[in-house]
């Protein structure tokens, strides 16, 4: 075993050992999961551990677009450059750097992983798709796949009552529910996509 798939193996463990002891996760959709295509996932967004999640759904390593200030931090960078997370900023500069190592991936033949919103609900509501994901997607050959994370905003790790964590949690392991929709065109507009999410949700 390669040094690079010893990398990848020690980044799936890590993104089941961190969701199977907080979550009882059911996935809906597991026909729409990639299987060894390149794809672009599109989620909603409530909790800081929405990328182990999602992760966990997989086997081969999701690159997810990752906060910069979150990359950059010392305590986090060597496990989300093990991860592959691609650091996202608020300038132009970032953001174009960002989108071109999403797309570079994606020709690879990987699965990369936006969080549209742009940031985490504070509100449990849905919000608005930022249009970044049809930068990435863009003339490429691949499918979007809509998920949506269901049941998070009632758990201890969302921003539920004005905080993260600090509540009483309601579950041993909080029920969630990850479904996936089915595979849309590279050419679908932010707005359609963030309605394929939030069919998914109701």
């Amino acid at each position: 075993m390669t040094a690079g798939e010893v990398s990848q193996l020690l980044v799936q463990c890590a993104f089941r050992l961190v969701a199977r002891p907080f979550f009882r996760v059911r996935v809906r959709g597991r026909e729409h999961v990639p299987g060894g295509e390149a794809a672009l996932l599109v989620s909603n967004h409530v909790t800081h551990l929405d990328a182990f999640l999602i992760g966990a759904c997989f086997g081969p390593v999701v690159r997810f677009l990752v906060w910069k200030p979150y990359y950059d931090n010392r305590l986090l960078q060597w496990g989300l450059r093990m991860a592959k997370a691609i650091p996202i900023g608020n300038t132009p500069h970032t953001v174009g750097e960002a989108v071109a190592r999403a797309r570079d991936e994606l020709r690879r033949g990987n699965v990369v992983c936006i969080f549209a919103e742009g940031s985490i609900s504070r509100s449990g509501r849905l919000l608005p798709f930022q249009r970044g994901l049809e930068a990435i997607a863009r003339d490429l050959e691949i499918s979007i796949v809509p998920v949506h994370l269901g049941g998070l905003w009632e758990s201890m790790f969302s921003y539920r009552g004005g905080r993260f964590l600090w509540k009483v949690p309601r579950y041993l392991r909080h029920p969630v529910v990850i479904s996936f929709g089915p595979a849309m065109a590279a050419s679908s507009k932010a707005a359609d996509v963030r309605q394929a999410v939030e069919n998914l949700g109701k």
